[in-house]
């Protein structure tokens, strides 16, 4: 898919300040919601191998079932449950990863149960406790990692030593082979998750703002792309084309750096003021573009203003800026991601045209100005 954007012409700014340093906490903050994202779209990527190993777990349970019995059952579904109901709310949320921690923490607990009932320090299950281990780099920071390995660990020795300490001693053996996979399992797991996620963070993070690039936007459009939407279905989605008014100047005036200090502290405040959900990408030199998942014109338009609004009271950098914003809602049918693309462009070019400093919706006469904008809460 082609994403093709035009670039404004930006023009006339009185600036009157000193440039500074952004915040720290904006830099924070947009640090903050990548990992947001990136767990996210790891969990989505996680899942159809997840769904495979619990079907590996199954057959093997089921191979021997006549021998254990059928206890493995519940906790087993108990376990899909978990990682289910976190896929339904964890987007939604503000912090995921509680979501995420909890569901991953069943598996240990499945585990736990399947050694317990298949003779503890005897158990042929023992090195599946390196399963859970695998996906920790994948899933959770570095002090995530600590956690949920020394998790593992504890319920590898309760279920074995914590059982019957004799049985244990008389298997050490096994025990020290399935903590040294478990722990091996976490070490090598994380250096490939960090030389892809510093690979990713190169190729889809725009290294001035913290922002995502086109290269994620690309993928981001791809996902919804096709879908339907539409009233029929009762979900649409919408973008917002952002422009800082009269950027030029601040550059020729103040100078890059000022001008850089200025777009950091714009895409912090735009970040601050969207969704649980929406996200946000630095499409050109001035130009960001928010998608907003199933949101309709009302909502796209209440939270476009928002960002008008939030950007012409935070004063980056002690200068006067202003965004214009274009916003273009899917219609009827399915999603077509670069006509969605290009009317977000048109609304954009039609509230450049008709003055700056206000929101214009694709397929509308009129946008709407400073002066007919109304207080939007927060």
């Amino acid at each position: 898919m082609r994403l093709s954007v035009r670039t404004k012409d930006s023009t006339g700014l009185e600036a009157q300040a000193t440039p500074a340093e952004p915040p720290k906490e904006s830099l924070v903050a947009i640090r903050d919601e990548a990992c947001r994202e990136r767990l996210l779209d790891m969990e989505v990527r996680l899942r159809r191998y997840r769904l495979a190993c619990f079907a590996i777990l199954a057959l093997a349970l089921t191979s021997v079932g006549s021998e254990i019995g059928w206890w493995w059952i519940v906790p087993l579904l108990v376990g899909l449950g978990g990682f289910a109901v976190a896929d339904r709310f964890m987007r939604a949320s503000r912090h995921p990863s509680i979501w995420v921690a909890v569901a991953w923490g069943m598996l240990p607990l499945l585990l736990a149960d399947a050694v317990v009932t298949t003779g503890g320090a005897k158990s042929p299950a023992l090195m599946w406790f390196a399963l859970p281990a695998v996906t920790l780099g994948a899933r959770f920071s570095p002090r995530g990692i600590v956690v949920g390995t020394a998790f593992i660990v504890a319920l590898l020795l309760l279920s074995t030593v914590g059982l019957d300490s004799a049985a244990a001693s008389a298997h050490r053996q096994e025990l020290v082979a399935a903590v040294a996979l478990v722990l091996s399992a976490v070490i090598l797991s994380g250096a490939l998750v960090e030389s892809d996620r510093a690979h990713r963070q190169r190729s889809t993070i725009d290294s001035l703002t913290g922002l995502y690039n086109r290269n994620a936007l690309q993928q981001r459009l791809g996902e919804f792309d096709g879908q339907p939407a539409g009233e029929a279905e009762g979900v649409s989605h919408a973008l917002l084309l952002c422009d800082l008014d009269h950027f030029k100047r601040v550059n020729d005036q103040l100078g890059h750096a000022a001008g850089d200090a200025v777009l950091q502290e714009v895409a912090y405040t735009m970040r601050a003021a969207l969704r649980a959900g929406d996200s946000i990408y630095r499409v050109g030199g001035e130009e960001i573009l928010v998608v907003l998942p199933g949101a309709g014109e009302e909502e796209a338009v209440e939270i476009a203003e928002r960002l008008c609004e939030a950007v012409r009271e935070r004063r980056p950098v002690g200068v006067p800026v202003t965004i214009s914003i274009g916003v273009a809602v899917s219609g009827r049918g399915a999603v077509d991601a670069d006509g969605l693309v290009a009317s977000a462009d048109e609304a954009l070019y039609a509230a450049k045209t008709n003055g700056r400093d206000r929101v214009a919706v694709a397929g509308c006469a009129d946008d709407l100005s400073a002066a007919d904008r109304v207080p939007v809460s927060g």
